[in-house]
C-alpha cells in the first residue's frame, strides 16, 4: 500500500510540474492569450487547460483520431497480457533428489572471479554433472575450474577450439549424462534453493523446457537499472501470461534455460545449421532451441520462483548492441515460426509474435503526433500526450516499481528509451541477416559502407512513416 500511496504522489507531482513549467514558459504568467484557430482561449485553471484539450480534440478529431486507434490497441494488449498474467501460477518446489540433471556452461572472455562466483552458486544446488566448455584460449578461467573440481569428480573441462556458442552448447549436450540439462551462461548467478524450483515442472510429462526469472548483479549505473526494468516487463507480464494461456514460451533465456535431453540431443544437427534467408545463423542459440522444442509439441514453463543473477550492460554502447542482437534473434525466430506454423496452433503465442512484430511500427507514432501537436500550436494536447505517456508507463513499470521505488525518477529515461528501443527494432529488421560470432574477429566485423546503407535504409522507412501520417492527415 506504501509503494501505491507513493507511486501516486510522485506521478502527480511530476505532472502538476510538467504543467507549471507550460504555463510559466509562456510569455505572461497565470492569465497567458494564446491564439489558437483564431479564438482566444486563456489558461485560468487545470479545469481550462482540460477544457481547452477537450475543445481541440473535438475539432481537430480527424488529426488525432489515428493516434487514439493506435492507443486503444497499445492498451488492449497492455489489459490482455495483464489479466492473462493473473491466472499464472508458479509450480511449488517439490523433493527432485530423483530427478538427475547436467549443467552445461559454455565459457569464453569470461571474468575468473564471475566464473568462480557462479560455478559455486550452481555447486550450492547440487547437479548431478558440471560440465564447462572452455576456448582453448581462457587459461585462466581453465585453471579456475580445475581448482574448484578438486575432489568434485562430478565438474568435467572440455577444451575446444571451434568459435561460437552453438558449437560450444553442442559439445556439451553430446558428452551430458542426465535426462535434464540446464544451459547456463557463465557470468551467471544461481539462487541457493533454484534446484527443487526448476526441476519441478518436469513432473508434468508434457513440459519440454522451464526458464526462470532474471534479474541484473549489479545496479550501478542508469542503463543496469534500465535493463533491470525492461527484464521485470518480462518477468511480471509476458512471460506469466505466456505460461498461463498454453504454457507455450517466445524465448528460453540462454541465461539459464532447462530441457529434456531426449529432445535436443536428436536435434543438435538442425541446432548447429540454423540458416535465416539463405545465411547460416550464429547467434539465437536459446531461440532456436525454445522453437525446436515447441515445434516437436512440447510446453515450456515459466518459474518465477526460481531466480538467477546475471550482469546487465553498463554502458549506451553495450546496451544498444545486447537489444540489437535480440532484436534480431527474436525477429527471426518469430518470423520462421509463423511461417513453419506451428506457432498457430498456440493462440496466445502466435498473438504475441504478431504484436511484438506491428509494434516495431505504432511506437513510432506518438512521437509523430506529439510533434504534429506542437507545430499546429496544439500545446494542451502536446501536454495531454505527454502526460499520458508518463501515466501509462509508469502504471505498466509499478511492479518493478514495487522493488525499487526509487526508480520512478527514471520514469521520463525510460519513455525515451522506449522509442530508441523501437528504432533498434527497425533497424534490427533492416540488418536481419547480420550475424556476428561470439569470438570476435576482424572478420566477423561489418563493413562500413554497409552500415552507412542499413542506417540510410532505416531512416527511410522512418521518413515514410511520417510522410504518410502526413500526407493522410493533410
Amino acid at each position: 500500500m506504501y509503494n501505491v500511496i507513493l507511486f501516486a504522489i510522485i506521478f502527480l507531482a511530476v505532472f502538476f510540474l510538467v504543467y507549471s513549467i507550460f504555463l510559466l514558459n509562456t510569455e505572461n504568467t497565470l492569465l497567458q492569450k494564446i491564439d489558437i484557430f483564431n479564438s482566444n482561449l486563456y489558461f485560468l485553471s487545470f479545469i481550462d487547460f482540460l477544457g481547452n484539450s477537450l475543445m481541440i480534440f473535438y475539432q481537430y478529431a480527424w488529426l488525432y483520431i489515428p493516434l487514439g486507434i493506435i492507443g486503444v490497441w497499445r492498451w488492449t494488449v497492455w489489459t490482455i497480457k495483464k489479466i492473462c498474467s493473473l491466472y499464472y501460477t508458479p509450480i511449488d518446489k517439490s523433493p527432485t533428489r530423483d530427478i538427475k540433471y547436467s549443467i552445461i556452461t559454455p565459457v569464453y572472455n569470461e571474468d575468473p572471479v564471475i566464473f568462480k562466483s557462479a560455478v559455486e552458486s550452481w555447486i550450492l544446488n547440487e547437479p548431478d554433472e558440471i560440465i564447462a566448455v572452455i576456448d582453448s584460449r581462457e587459461k585462466t578461467c581453465q585453471e579456475v575450474f580445475k581448482q574448484i573440481s578438486i575432489n568434485r569428480p562430478s565438474l568435467k573441462m572440455i577444451v575446444i577450439d571451434k568459435p561460437g556458442k552453438r558449437p560450444a552448447l553442442a559439445e556439451g549436450i553430446r558428452v551430458a549424462k542426465y535426462e535434464i540439462i540446464a544451459l547456463v551462461d557463465s557470468d551467471t548467478i544461481w539462487d541457493k534453493d533454484n534446484r527443487d524450483y526448476v526441476l519441478s515442472p518436469f513432473r508434468d510429462k508434457m513440459i519440454g523446457g522451464v526458464t526462470t526469472r532474471q534479474h541484473p548483479i549489479e545496479r550501478k549505473t542508469i542503463w543496469q537499472k534500465i535493463t533491470d526494468i525492461f527484464w521485470d516487463m518480462r518477468n511480471y507480464y509476458d512471460l506469466p501470461a505466456q505460461t498461463a494461456m498454453g504454457k507455450s514460451l517466445s524465448c528460453l533465456s540462454g541465461r539459464t534455460s532447462l530441457y529434456r535431453r531426449e529432445i535436443i540431443s536428436p536435434k543438435l544437427d538442425q541446432f548447429l545449421n540454423e540458416y535465416i534467408l539463405g545465411k547460416k545463423k550464429e547467434s539465437g542459440e536459446d531461440k532456436c532451441l525454445t522453437r525446436l522444442v515447441q515445434k516437436s509439441g512440447w510446453k515450456t514453463y515459466y518459474q518465477m520462483n526460481a531466480v538467477i543473477y546475471s550482469y546487465a550492460a553498463e554502458d549506451f554502447k553495450t546496451f544498444w548492441s545486447q537489444r540489437l542482437r535480440w532484436s534480431r534473434n527474436s525477429h527471426n525466430s518469430d518470423l520462421l515460426s509463423l511461417w513453419e506454423g506451428w506457432a498457430w496452433k498456440r493462440p496466445y503465442l502466435s498473438f504475441h509474435m504478431i504484436d511484438r512484430f506491428i509494434s516495431i511500427f505504432t511506437l513510432f507514432f506518438g512521437p509523430i503526433f506529439f510533434a504534429l501537436s506542437l507545430f499546429y500550436n496544439h500545446y494542451s494536447i502536446a501536454l495531454s500526450i505527454l502526460g499520458l505517456w508518463i501515466f501509462g508507463r509508469g502504471l505498466k513499470i509499478f511492479p518493478h516499481l514495487r522493488r525499487y521505488p526509487k526508480d520512478i525518477v527514471l520514469l521520463p529515461l525510460y519513455i525515451v528509451i522506449n522509442f530508441i528501443v523501437a528504432m533498434i527494432k527497425l533497424y534490427a529488421l533492416v540488418t536481419i541477416r547480420d550475424q556476428k560470432w561470439i569470438r570476435t574477429d576482424h572478420s566477423s566485423k561489418k563493413p562500413v559502407r554497409k552500415k552507412i546503407k542499413d542506417v540510410i535504409l532505416t531512416s527511410e522507412i522512418l521518413g515514410s512513416l511520417v510522410i504518410i501520417v502526413v500526407t493522410v492527415l493533410r
